[in-house]
C-alpha cells in the first residue's frame, strides 16, 4: 500500500475527562473545528518523507492534493507517479507505470480517516485519544498527539503527531508512526481554499486494460472495469 495511505489517518478526536487541562483542550479544539467547517475546498502541494530501517536513506515523494467535502484526491509526481483518491466508501490508487488500480475496502473505522489537512472531530471522536499543551509554534501551530483507542486501528498505528494552524484549522504537518515503527512525515505548503472544484477533477481515469486488485480483498464492484472510476 502506498505511503499516501498514511494521509487517510490525518485526523483529530475530541478526547475530555473533567479535567480542567481537558476542558481548556475541549475549548482550543472546538474553535480550530469551527474554523475548518468553515472551508468547502482545499488545493496544496505535498512533499512527504518516509524512514525506515529497509531504507538506506528517507524516500522523499511530492505532489498536490485537492479536497473537497468528503472526497480527496492525492496527485504524487515524484519519484513516481500515482493517483489516490480516499472517500467515506473506500481509497483507491492508481499506478500508471503499473497499470494497476488498488481498491481498499476500509470498513468503518478506517473508512472515517479518509481525510485531507481538513478535518472535523465529530466524524471520528471515537477512535483515537489526543493530547497537547496548547502553545502555538513561531509559524502558529499547535501540535497535537494521537493515539488509536481501537485495536483495528492500533494495528496500522502506534501514534500521530499533527502540526494544526491555530488560525484556519488546518492541518500543516503530520508525522505517522506506524505498527512496524516506521516514521512518515507529511508538509503542506501553498494551501488555498474555498477555490472551485469540478466533480470530475476529483474522480480517476484510467485505460480500458487498467488491472484491478483489491489488497485487503472484498468483492468487485461493477463499475471497477469502467474507463472512469471513481468512490
Amino acid at each position: 500500500m502506498t505511503g499516501l495511505l498514511s494521509l487517510v489517518f490525518s485526523v483529530l478526536i475530541l478526547c475530555s475527562s473533567g479535567r480542567q487541562d481537558d476542558a481548556d483542550l475541549s475549548q482550543a479544539l472546538s474553535e480550530i473545528d469551527s474554523k475548518s467547517s468553515t472551508i468547502k475546498t482545499l488545493h496544496a502541494s505535498f512533499r512527504q518523507v518516509k524512514h525506515s530501517d529497509i531504507l538506506r536513506r528517507p524516500l522523499v515523494s511530492s505532489g498536490s492534493v485537492r479536497m473537497s467535502r468528503d472526497r480527496v484526491r492525492w496527485d504524487t509526481r515524484t519519484p513516481a507517479a500515482s493517483v489516490l483518491v480516499a472517500s467515506k466508501d473506500d481509497v483507491r490508487i492508481y499506478y500508471p507505470d503499473l497499470s494497476v488500480l488498488e481498491v481498499y475496502a476500509l470498513g468503518d473505522q478506517l473508512s472515517q480517516l479518509a481525510g485531507s489537512p481538513v478535518f472535523r472531530l465529530a466524524r471520528i471522536q471515537r477512535f483515537f485519544k489526543i493530547e497537547s499543551d496548547l502553545r502555538a509554534s513561531v509559524r502558529g501551530l499547535i501540535q497535537l498527539e494521537l493515539t488509536p483507542r481501537t485495536d483495528e486501528l492500533k494495528k496500522h498505528l502506534n501514534s500521530i503527531r499533527l502540526g494544526v494552524h491555530e488560525e484556519t484549522g488546518i492541518v500543516r504537518e503530520v508525522v505517522m508512526f506506524n505498527a512496524d515503527d516506521e516514521k512518515t512525515e507529511m508538509f503542506f505548503d501553498d494551501v488555498r481554499t474555498n477555490l472551485p472544484i469540478a466533480t470530475d477533477e476529483l474522480e480517476i481515469v484510467v485505460p480500458e486494460d487498467v488491472r484491478v486488485v483489491r489488497p485487503l480483498g472484498g468483492a468487485e464492484n461493477p463499475g471497477d472495469s469502467d474507463q472512469e472510476v471513481g468512490p
